[in-house]
């Protein structure tokens, strides 16, 4: 009877297991990690989540024919919803690689690259939705039509609104101290890592990112006011942060002749200050403290590699490791490692996801 009750316990701990909304492997479909990793990643981004799994855009999804979209739904849905401790996104890589053929191999790939193809890819889809929003409002009374051509002025999306920031540049010309301002869209903050240290800060690879630079030599800019090329000083912040930041770390470049992979261990911490780098109209706001959430690692050589993903789950409050159907949870202190590749933090805290069924 010991025995018995022994295994009955355990039957519920591993029941209890397979029941967890967002806990959820991914098998691997033949050097697919990076895949795997990536979505892990988009699965923990709660708002995300919650907006894509809202029932009005499942159908909105439905009406525009937005493949990619709907297949990503499905996936989400699974691993929100699903009974399973792991799931295979084969659907989803079989769309991803007939719109993006350059993934259609079982070639390692590059993360931080599919993560980009991938939010543009739904951005696009989402923006569909938008237009087909908006031309039928025409036939809606005016309150409503005012409102829905709101929400698809400037075809923003939910991918827009939670990745999207904005980087400012000044510069300046050394030769006549002319100044001029410029504004720059991005996703992804792609940091170089000081190449002279085995260990540096994540703060040391924002600080090499926004240094004044001097452009000389075939790079000078033409200045308005000398109308020649003149030597620029050029000055980064970042005019306008994104909900959620995403930081790319350039592990893979060039030595000489010869790709390399640089190892140094760049020590991150569970919250981020940004208050250095912002620009003075966006100073001492809300703007400046972001919490960590998710991580790829990238262990291995630059050709022979292998990707895994440590997401912090809302529900549970825990983090976990996921290395593709194999999931386990990990203390706070494991998630710092010498193998990240991309970090992901969030402006604000993520809330229980209002999910239909969860």
């Amino acid at each position: 009877m010991g025995n018995e009750k022994k295994g009955s316990r355990s039957s519920a701990v591993r029941l209890q297991a397979l029941n967890r909304p967002g806990v959820c492997g991914l098998d691997n479909s033949g050097n697919s990690c990076y895949l795997n990793a990536v979505l892990q990643c988009l699965c923990s981004t709660v708002p995300l989540v919650e907006h894509l799994l809202n029932q009005d855009t499942r159908k909105e999804l439905a009406r525009s024919k937005c493949r990619m979209a709907e297949v990503f739904v499905r996936l989400l849905e699974e691993m929100w919803l699903g009974r399973s401790s792991s799931c295979a996104p084969v659907e989803a890589r079989s769309v991803l690689c007939s719109i993006l053929p350059q993934f259609n191999n079982y070639s390692q790939q590059d993360a931080q690259e599919l993560l980009l193809f991938l939010l543009n890819a739904l951005h696009d889809n989402l923006k569909k939705v938008a237009k087909r929003q908006m031309r039928s409002s025409i036939r809606q009374p005016r309150q409503d039509q005012n409102r829905n051509c709101a929400t698809a002025a400037g075809e923003s999306t939910i991918v827009s609104h939670l990745f999207e920031g904005t980087l400012g540049y000044m510069t300046l010309c050394m030769h006549c101290d002319h100044q001029a301002h410029s504004t720059q869209t991005f996703t992804v903050l792609s940091l170089p890592i000081p190449t002279d240290n085995i260990k540096c800060s994540i703060q040391d690879c924002l600080s090499l990112f926004f240094e004044q630079s001097i452009l000389t030599g075939t790079e000078q800019m033409l200045c308005s006011v000398c109308g020649l090329r003149r030597e620029t000083a050029v000055l980064t912040c970042l005019e306008k942060p994104p909900e959620i930041l995403m930081l790319h770390l350039k592990r893979f470049g060039c030595k000489g002749r010869n790709q390399v992979k640089l190892r140094t261990n760049v020590v991150f911490s569970m919250r981020l200050d940004l208050t250095p780098f912002l620009s003075s109209s966006v100073q001492n706001t809300s703007y400046s403290s972001y919490r960590l959430y998710a991580v790829v690692n990238h262990a291995g050589h630059l050709n022979m590699g292998h990707y895994t993903a440590m997401c912090h789950n809302t529900l549970t409050r825990t983090w976990h490791c996921f290395d593709d159907s194999a999931v386990k949870e990990v203390q706070d202190s494991l998630v710092q490692s010498p193998n990240a590749y991309l970090l992901l933090y969030s402006r604000k805290p993520f809330q229980k996801p209002k999910i239909y069924g969860l």
